[in-house]
């Protein structure tokens, strides 16, 4: 396998949710605006991050989500690992450097979505 498609399947993500909608919003160290999109799938390892303008592989990004249960509000470093202009356009981004307390309050939330 080569290209973006091979760089999905090499980085952790942990257990996906796949067709959780969550709005997000994420920026660049380049670019101090936040941009508003959403997530497709999400996990406590990453997102897919469904993007008009995907940012390019390997930039970091800071990547923010509010909990809808708490209205607590995330603020998580990532790194894009892969991106697609294609239609629907968007960025897989994995999660760097996140405190383990986030991560498990994350991964709370996201084992409430499967157990109803």
């Amino acid at each position: 396998m080569e290209g973006p498609r091979h760089e999905r399947r090499r980085h952790f993500r942990g257990k996906a949710r796949p067709g959780r909608v969550m709005p997000v919003r994420f920026r660049t160290p380049a670019h101090a605006t936040w941009i508003s999109a959403e997530t497709r799938n999400i996990g406590v390892g990453g997102a897919y991050i469904a993007a008009a303008e995907p940012i390019e592989v390997g930039t970091t990004v800071t990547v923010e989500i509010t909990l809808p249960t708490t209205d607590q509000t995330f603020t998580l470093p990532a790194v894009v690992r892969w991106s697609s202009h294609a239609a629907p356009s968007g960025m897989g981004v994995q999660f760097v450097g996140v405190d383990v307390d986030i991560l498990l309050e994350l991964n709370d939330y996201f084992s409430s979505l499967t157990s109803a």
